[in-house]
């Protein structure tokens, strides 16, 4: 991702939860600066058996079933490692690694217009929109928004401080880039995992910062995650690092991701066009 603005960091080491998506199209940031929010969705297209179950009127988790198997995903985390958004006409030299906040390299110290730090966001598991981030951008007009869906590891040398606050907040989440729990045939499970994902939303027509606050949308398909390309349902314990399924399981998660402009919160491309999604 490129630009040759201002870098802003934003160190949310965690994030408490998230809240229904509602972009106020009218509410400005501070002077010469304007809202943005990312939210997520898990609406699902790829799966008819899946369906949503209310447990007690207060969590909710996805269910499916195949095969005289039974699949039920109660809690779904992924790492999302970097934001940025990149102003129109601006050009960069280089492209540092997710979730390395502690400072690009003196010459490219100006790259990114926006910057998130690590951040773990846990996936509704209703079919709503909900948001997990809300940040303001200085007005302007920008071509782009990249995100990263990256392990956050403590092998890389000295740490930033918003990488060394994720890792204080979530210890279980750091090497991982995904983290599910649930049963399967009734039997518990946590399944980790290190699969990598690049998003890259191209505005069509450019996001114009100004007077507007702006939304964008992940939607990520989790009931799809454990599943064979027939449809057939993956067990969880024959996906983990090492086993048969791994590989299978962490390209259904890199496939499962999208994101697109949704100013209006309802969960589809604003403009009919799918975000660009990259391993």
């Amino acid at each position: 991702m490129h630009s040759n603005t201002r870098t802003i960091l934003v160190t949310l080491g965690t994030i408490a939860g998230l809240t229904a998506c509602a972009a106020d199209s009218t509410a400005p940031g501070a002077a010469g600066r304007q809202s943005m929010t990312v939210s997520f969705t898990t609406t699902s297209s790829s799966s008819a058996s899946a369906s949503r179950i209310d447990v007690g009127g207060l969590s909710r988790s996805i269910t499916d079933s195949s095969g005289g198997n039974v699949l039920v995903i109660t809690t779904a985390q992924i790492v999302l490692a970097r934001l940025e958004l990149e102003r129109v006409g601006a050009t960069c030299s280089s492209d540092d690694a997710a979730g390395d906040d502690k400072g690009r390299r003196e010459d490219d110290h100006d790259c990114a217009e926006l910057e998130l730090a690590p951040t773990a966001v846990s996936l509704p598991m209703d079919s709503g929109v909900t948001t997990a981030l809300n940040v303001t951008v200085p007005s302007g007009t920008y071509s782009a928004l990249e995100a990263k869906v990256r392990p956050i590891e403590t092998n890389k040398g000295h740490l930033g401080a918003g990488t060394e606050a994720f890792i204080r907040a979530y210890p279980e989440l750091v090497g991982v880039s995904v983290r599910v729990e649930g049963t399967f045939n009734g039997r518990a499970f946590t399944w980790t995992g290190t699969p990598r994902a690049e998003l890259q939303i191209d505005f069509d027509p450019e996001l114009v910062v100004a007077d507007s606050a702006a939304n964008i949308t992940m939607n990520v398909d989790v009931a799809k995650w454990f599943k064979t390309n027939s449809g057939a349902l993956i067990d969880p314990a024959t996906a983990l690092d090492g086993r048969s399924n791994a590989n299978l399981v962490a390209r259904n998660i890199r496939e499962s991701i999208r994101a697109f402009r949704d100013d209006d919160c309802d969960g589809h491309d604003d403009h009919d066009r799918h975000g660009k999604g990259h391993t």
